[in-house]
């Protein structure tokens, strides 16, 4: 009980009034983005719904691109390009290895661009235009190899040109080069090699690649995602496991989400996508995923209902109960480190990366039951994230 002293009063907040402040909150950002919109002159208006317009119809449309024969190039298009982006809009790479020795090692590598200026993790980035196949934007790397190695988090200068994304902050150079299905990986920090990767596509290849997008009006998202195989040096030890490369086009606000990508020892994978709207501190799931590929049959399992609750700990290794179909799949992952980050424009949005190993699992499928008796250990990355940024 908090002690409450002098002439204040205590301040009691219902969930009804939570409720309406957060939601008057999202509709002021709505309108202001409407009339801004609305407001726009003529010619400026015609270019903002015609950027969308582009992004939405463009020569490489998804119809297209989902074609099996198609699929390899179009992969490839967007690994290795710069969107236009029209306002609010967003584009980031994102590539996440970890290990298949049963070793916690894993490594991280995240750098985009947004069409506004925006604050990262304190640090100011302004609206990045595309000049001579370079533009300005922001870069983070870091590992857990035996304990948590930060490589870089600062402003950086992007370049995509001839099948290559190089990304150059003050201290690192990343090189992403290659075309489907083999790519290399190259990261050194103050000349000194940090790692040097080489990825090709699992024997698998019912599971190893997609392209995706969703738009409803304005707004929406385009996406390739590699789930690769890798091998190589990191740290000048040998480095080898599964890899996951994702391009991301996004158009609108980022809003909270749950995600985790598990990799387990069989090379067995779980993956879960939750974005959801929290208001007056009660959330509403917007979409709900789970898969689960057993690498032991190559089939994969889609589950309904995935539910995440936290448990935090005193001691700070948090823990996530996950859930689905009441009980068809149960899984407990503990935290052994983490990397927090920070976004600002107008509104806050905090993620945090926290890295797990699997203390329980289990998962009912039509044939049989999956326990980690059969998957072995398993480790990866639990996403974080809350608050509203444009």
């Amino acid at each position: 009980m908090t002690d409450i002293s002098g002439d204040r009063e205590p301040i009691t907040t219902t969930l009804e009034e939570m409720i309406i402040t957060e939601k008057d909150r999202l509709l002021r950002f709505i309108k202001e983005r409407n009339d801004y919109i609305k407001n726009l002159p003529e010619i400026e208006k015609k270019a903002f719904i015609e950027s969308i317009q582009k992004i939405k119809e463009s020569e490489d449309k998804i119809e297209r691109l989902l074609l099996k024969k198609e699929i390899k190039r179009s992969i490839d298009d967007l690994l290795f390009s710069f969107e236009e982006l029209p306002l609010f809009g967003k584009e980031y790479w994102f590539m996440k290895f970890t290990a298949d020795d049963g070793s916690r090692r894993q490594f991280f590598l995240t750098f985009g661009r947004s069409a506004g200026d925006i604050e990262v993790n304190g640090k100011y980035v302004e609206n990045s235009r595309i000049i001579d196949n370079k533009t300005e934007g922001y870069c983070v790397s870091w590992a857990y190899d035996e304990m948590q190695r930060g490589i870089t988090d600062d402003l950086g200068v992007i370049e995509v040109k001839d099948e290559r994304v190089t990304c150059i902050s003050k201290d690192m150079r990343a090189e992403f080069y290659g075309s489907f299905p083999k790519y290399v990986l190259d990261i050194s920090n103050n000349g000194e090699i940090i790692c040097s990767l080489d990825i090709k596509e699992p024997a698998d290849n019912n599971y190893n690649s997609e392209v995706s997008e969703q738009f409803r009006g304005l707004f929406g998202y385009r996406l390739a995602n590699l789930y690769f195989d890798f091998k190589g040096i990191l740290f000048e030890k040998e480095f080898s496991g599964k890899c996951y490369a994702q391009k991301v086009i996004v158009v609108g606000p980022f809003i909270p989400w749950k995600w985790s990508r598990i990799v387990f020892r069989n090379g067995s994978i779980l993956t879960y996508y939750i974005p959801n709207i929290e208001i007056g501190g009660v959330e509403y799931n917007i979409y709900n995923s789970m898969d689960f590929y057993d690498a032991e049959t190559r089939k994969m399992y889609r589950f309904k209902k995935a539910k995440v609750n936290e448990c935090p700990s005193e001691k700070g290794d948090k823990r996530w109960v996950i859930t689905a179909e009441e009980g068809r799949v149960f899984m407990v992952t503990k935290s052994y480190c983490k990397e927090s980050f920070s976004f600002t424009n107008n509104f806050n949005f905090r993620y945090i990366e926290n890295l797990v190993d699997v203390v329980d699992f289990q998962a009912e499928t039509e044939d049989r039951v999956i326990t980690l008796q059969e998957t072995g250990s398993g480790l990866g990355m639990v996403e974080d994230t809350s608050g509203f940024v444009i």
